[in-house]
C-alpha cells in the first residue's frame, strides 16, 4: 500500500512537471511567434536595426542559434545594401539639385515625380503642390507636356528647341529620355526631361562673334595702311621725299598694331584662370611709377596731374596687373582731357578697402554710354581714341583685373564736365588668394 502511494505521488509529480514544461514551452513558442511577426513587420518597413535587436532578444530567449545566426547575417547584408542604395540616391539627388539645367521626372501618366531646384525656380513651382500633378496643369507650355507624352508613347528619346514665356520669352533646349531599367534596359513607365536655358550660351556666342569681328577690323585697318604705304614705297624706294613722308606714318601704324596685340594679350591674361601668387603691393608707389611713364605725355598735352590726395596704401594682389590698372586709367584720362586741363589722382583707405580714383576735366561721358564703357572695343569718341592710338580695350582690361582682385570699379560723369573712375580693392586677402 505504501509503495502504491509513492508511485502515485511520483506519477502525479511527473505529470505536473510535464504540464508545467508544456505550458512554458507553449508560452515561449507564443513569444517566438509574436517576435517573428514583429521581425517580419520591421523587415517590411526597412527597419533593419530594429530587426537585429529583435533577433538578439530571440537568441537570448533560447531560440535555436542555427536558425537565428543565418537570419542575422541576412539582415546585416540587407541593411548594408539598403545603406548603399540610400547613399547613392542622396548623391544622385545632390547632383540633380545642383544642376543649373531644369530636370523633371514623370511617371507613365505624365505626373510629376521629381523636380530639381532649377526647375522649381524656372517655372515658379512649390514642390509640395507640384508633386503628383499632371504636367499640363503646372507648366506654362503645352509643348513640354506634348513632347514628354510623345516619348512616353513611343519609348524613344527626343529633343527640340522652343520658346517659353517665363514670363519673359526664353529660348530653351528640351531633351527627353524614356526611363530604363538598370537590369536589361527594359523600359519603365516614365520619362526624364532636361530643360537648358539657351540665353547665356547664345549671349556668349554673340559676344564671341562681336569680339572676333571687332578684333579683325581693328587688326585689318593698320595692316592695310602699312601694306598700302609699303607698296607705294616699293614703286620708287630711292625717292627720299616719299620715304620721309610715309616713314612716320609707318611707325605710327606699327605702334598702333603693336599696342593692339599687346592689349589683346593683356585682356586674355586678365580673363584667364591663371593666378600669380599674391604679394603686398604699395599702391602709392605704383602710382609714382606710372606717373614717371606718362609724365612726358602729360607735359606735351599741357595737362596738370594732381597727386596731393594720394596717401600710402597697401593691398594684397598682383603688382604688375595693378600697375596696368593705374596706367590704363591715367592714360585714358590724359587722352580725353584737352590742353590746359587737369587730372586728379586720389588714394585712401575706407574701412577695409583701398579706394583709388582718377578724375579729369575732359569731355566727359554721356549717360547713355556709361554702362558700356567697359565693353571691349567700345569708344565714346572713336575719332579721338584712334587718333591717340587707343585700342578700345583699356577699360575692359581694367574691369577684369579689378574683379580678379574681388574689387569693383564705377564711373561717374556728365557730358562736357569730365569723368571720375573709382576703384575699390579689399585690403584683406585678394581674389588671387581665394581662388
Amino acid at each position: 500500500m505504501h509503495i502504491d502511494i509513492i508511485l502515485l505521488t511520483a506519477l502525479i509529480a511527473a505529470l505536473a512537471v510535464m504540464l508545467i514544461a508544456g505550458v512554458v514551452t507553449r508560452r515561449r513558442q507564443a513569444r517566438w511567434d509574436e517576435a517573428g511577426r514583429q521581425l517580419w513587420a520591421q523587415l517590411g518597413e526597412g527597419n533593419y536595426e530594429g530587426a537585429m535587436v529583435r533577433l538578439e532578444h530571440l537568441r537570448a530567449d533560447g531560440a535555436p542559434a542555427h536558425r537565428i545566426i543565418p537570419l542575422q547575417n541576412a539582415v546585416q547584408k540587407m541593411a548594408s545594401r539598403q545603406a548603399t542604395l540610400e547613399q547613392t540616391r542622396r548623391e544622385l539627388e545632390d547632383v540633380l539639385v545642383s544642376l543649373q539645367d531644369a530636370v523633371l521626372m514623370v511617371d507613365g501618366e505624365s505626373r510629376l515625380r521629381f523636380a530639381n531646384r532649377a526647375a522649381l525656380e524656372m517655372f515658379d513651382l512649390q514642390i509640395e503642390q507640384a508633386l503628383g500633378a499632371q504636367l499640363i496643369e503646372i507648366l506654362p507650355s503645352f509643348g513640354i507636356s506634348a513632347l514628354i507624352g510623345e516619348t512616353l508613347r513611343g519609348g524613344k528619346s527626343t529633343f527640340t528647341e522652343m520658346t517659353l514665356y517665363l514670363p519673359v520669352a526664353t529660348d530653351v533646349l528640351l531633351r527627353v529620355w524614356p526611363m530604363r531599367s538598370p537590369v536589361g534596359g527594359a523600359p519603365w513607365p516614365g520619362a526624364v526631361a532636361i530643360i537648358q536655358d539657351l540665353t547665356g550660351p547664345r549671349h556668349l556666342e554673340k559676344v564671341r562673334r562681336e569680339f572676333v569681328a571687332n578684333a579683325s577690323h581693328e587688326l585689318r585697318t593698320p595692316i592695310a595702311n602699312i601694306r598700302a604705304m609699303v607698296e607705294t614705297l616699293s614703286v620708287d624706294p630711292d625717292d627720299r621725299e616719299m620715304v620721309q613722308r610715309f616713314y612716320p606714318r609707318l611707325l605710327a601704324e606699327g605702334e598702333r598694331l603693336s599696342r593692339l596685340v599687346s592689349d589683346l594679350l593683356h585682356l586674355a591674361k586678365a580673363e584667364s584662370n591663371v593666378r600669380p601668387e599674391p604679394e603686398p603691393v604699395a599702391l602709392d608707389k605704383i602710382i609714382n611709377t606710372v606717373l614717371n611713364r606718362l609724365r612726358d605725355k602729360a607735359q606735351k598735352r599741357h595737362v596738370e596731374i594732381d597727386t596731393s590726395d594720394v596717401a600710402p596704401v597697401t593691398v594684397s594682389g598682383d603688382a604688375s596687373a595693378l600697375e596696368q590698372v593705374v596706367f590704363n586709367l591715367l592714360e585714358n584720362a590724359l587722352v580725353y582731357t584737352p590742353e590746359q586741363g587737369k587730372v586728379l589722382l586720389s588714394l585712401r583707405e575706407d574701412t577695409d578697402e583701398a579706394v583709388f580714383a582718377v578724375a579729369d576735366t575732359g569731355i566727359g561721358i554721356p549717360e547713355e554710354d556709361q554702362s558700356r564703357v567697359f565693353e571691349r572695343f567700345y569708344r565714346v569718341d572713336k575719332a579721338r581714341s584712334r587718333a591717340e592710338g587707343g585700342t578700345g580695350l583699356g577699360l575692359a582690361i581694367v574691369k577684369h583685373i579689378v574683379e580678379n582682385h574681388r574689387g569693383s570699379i564705377a564711373v561717374n560723369s556728365q557730358a562736357g564736365q569730365g569723368a571720375m573712375f573709382t576703384v575699390r580693392l579689399p585690403q584683406g586677402k585678394s581674389a588671387i588668394d581665394a581662388k
